[in-house]
This record gives structure tokens, sequence and C-alpha cells, in this order.
């Protein structure tokens, strides 16, 4: 073999390689659920699985994509407050942490409930989008939608609840132009999930749970006005 071509392999390895080592590193460098929020999810249906039921005798069901990078049981106090309202909710555990990998995972639940014919979707942050994108995909499935700290991907004649913070300092508030926003005063980007600080978000000047309940509030009162 010419050296030229071995030099080229033994390169080619090493980026791959290195490639490789930057991708585990990324993946796992995740935002990772408080205690109480841990505790809450081990109380859900099957919790080790794709998809973790908060189960309540009501034909409201909300199936949630986590934010980016941030570890599902992080929103399971949401989830939680939804079960307690008498709202079935169902959080769904992402490839990796990142909902880019299997965006039609909510299928995975649709499909073994064939009798349940209307879902709401709702997700966080960077899981917003890939939320969206399988609302857009299927229109006769979900009745609403509720994004939080998100944005749509594109201008939709479809009623979407969109609720972000003033504190928030990730959200790229420009995508938010032109739709309709439910603000909440002194909350940030991270507390919409139960995971503590994010880097490069704002101070938030009310308490998570103070956050948490304003965000209950609006999505039972937006889910109260779904067909």
């Amino acid at each position: 073999m010419k050296k030229w071509i071995k030099r080229g392999l033994i390169a080619l390895v090493v980026v791959l390689l290195v490639g490789a080592g930057v991708f585990v590193w990324y993946v796992n460098d995740t935002e990772k659920p408080t205690p109480a929020a841990q505790a809450a999810y081990e109380t859900a249906t099957l919790p080790s699985d794709p998809i973790a039921a908060f189960k309540a005798d009501s034909t409201v069901r909300v199936l949630f994509y986590p934010g980016g990078k941030v570890e599902a049981p992080a929103y399971a106090r949401l989830m939680k407050d939804l079960q307690t309202n008498g709202i079935n909710a169902f959080l769904v555990t992402m490839p990796f942490n990142l909902a880019v990998f299997d965006a039609d995972r909510a299928q995975d639940m649709i499909k073994l409930n064939p009798q349940i014919t209307t879902w709401i979707l709702a997700s966080h942050s960077l899981g917003g989008a890939m939320a969206f994108d399988e609302f857009s995909k299927h229109p006769d499935t979900y009745a609403g939608l509720v994004l939080l700290a998100a944005y749509p991907l594109s201008p939709t004649d479809r009623d979407v609840l969109i609720i972000a913070a003033t504190n928030d300092k990730v959200l790229d508030r420009a995508k938010l132009d032109g739709f309709e926003v439910n603000w909440i005063q002194g909350g940030n980007h991270a507390q919409f999930g139960d995971y503590g600080d994010q880097a490069g978000d704002g101070v938030a000047t009310i308490s998570e749970a103070e956050q948490r309940q304003q965000t209950l509030d609006l999505m039972l009162d937006y889910f109260q006005q779904l067909p």
C-alpha cells in the first residue's frame, strides 16, 4: 500500500474516532432532573419505558417531548400536576435526549391505543421544533399543540398555545414574531422544566413552582377551549 494512502486511512480513522468521542461527550452532557422531579417521575406507570404514563380518569391525553439534551424526568412534576388535574400525561424519553433522533416517537403510544382518536402534543425548547413537525404531519391526530419557550417552524392557522418567559435568555425571541405569545413575567427558560440553572439563561424572579403553576393554568385553559 502506498504511503500516502496509508496515511490517509490513518487520518480518516483518527477523525472518525475524535468525532465519535465528541458526539458521546455532547449527548451525555445533559440537564438532569432535580431530586424532586426524579421522585415524581418514579410515580409514573413504567417510568423506565420510552414513554412514562401519568394516567388520570379523563379523555384528554397529552404527549410531551422534552427539551434538547434535557432528561425526561425533569418534566415529571408538570406531568404530575396535569395528572392531578384530571389530564392523562405521557412523558416521552428521546434517544440521546434529542427529539431530532425520533421526532415521531409519539406514534408509538398512539398505535398502542387505537381507540383514542384525539391527542394533544406539548414540548419545551428545542423539542418544540420536532413536536411542531409531528403536529403538522398528523393534523387529524392532534387537537392541539403546546410550545414552552419554543416556536412554530412555519406560520399555521391551527390553534397553538405558545408560552414564554420574560427573563428567558436562551429562546430566540425573533422567532416568535407574528405569533400570539403568553408571557410569564419573571420566569426564565430552565424553569419550564425542573433541572436547575441553565448556561446562558436569565435569572428568574419567580420560583420554579410559581412558573410551573402559571404554565399549568394556561395549559388547562387551552385544553378546555379545544374541540
